[in-house]
């Protein structure tokens, strides 16, 4: 009986233990290079991208571009290297939203009347920004140009959970937290149900001319 308790509670446990580990994929590493120098727009670009069981990106499909940022993140997307998504404690191919808000090169810029995203209409297997809050140009910073990489996890209502800095860290990391913390999306539906997920944005800031 004690031996038959024993094998239960280990199995209940290696069960809890798969079940904690589920989850979307982690991005470990992000390389993307710098906006060309004599860009002066600014915009979204953003990507619907498929991640193996081994982590690695096989494919990614243009949800919203804006030139040149658009080709550049496209560019990158392949040497991007994540630990994979987790159903029953092994790893499965996964969707992520892979997002780009590039500002323009000015410390302040009007919001548009009608931004392109809120007509966009992005695949159901993937979250998508319904409210979106551009980071300030951080005062005092010596650094003119710089990328912030945020993975930001996503509730079944669409809000911002938690949010994570992937890569060393930069003067521009908490403009870049504040504004995400204040967007809004239309969260994943799977199965007629909606769901919690992740996404992955990148904030790049250029230098004011």
């Amino acid at each position: 009986m004690r031996s038959s308790f024993c094998l239960l509670a280990a199995g209940l446990l290696a069960a809890t233990t798969a079940m904690a580990e589920d989850g979307p994929p982690r991005l470990i590493a992000a390389l993307l290079e710098p906006a060309p120098w004599n860009a002066q727009s600014g915009g979204i670009a953003a990507f619907d991208v498929g991640v193996d069981e081994k982590g690695v990106v096989t494919g990614a499909d243009i949800v919203q571009d804006v030139a040149p940022y658009g080709g550049m993140l496209r560019d990158a997307l392949p040497s991007w290297r994540f630990e994979p998504a987790l159903s029953g404690g092994r790893p499965v191919p996964a969707r992520v939203l892979v997002l780009g808000f590039f500002r323009p090169p000015m410390l302040n810029f009007p919001a548009p009347e009608a931004p392109r995203y809120k007509g966009v209409v992005a695949p159901d297997e993937i979250p998508w920004p319904t409210s979106v809050t551009a980071p300030a140009y951080p005062a005092n910073v010596v650094v003119g140009s710089a990328k912030v990489v945020m993975a930001v996890d996503i509730s079944d209502k669409g809000a911002v959970l938690t949010i994570r800095v992937v890569g060393a860290a930069t003067p521009f990391d908490r403009v870049a937290a504040d504004a995400l913390r204040q967007w809004k999306f239309r969260p994943v539906t799977r199965g007629n149900r909606q769901s919690a997920s992740r996404a992955f944005i990148v904030f790049s800031f250029a230098a004011p001319l």
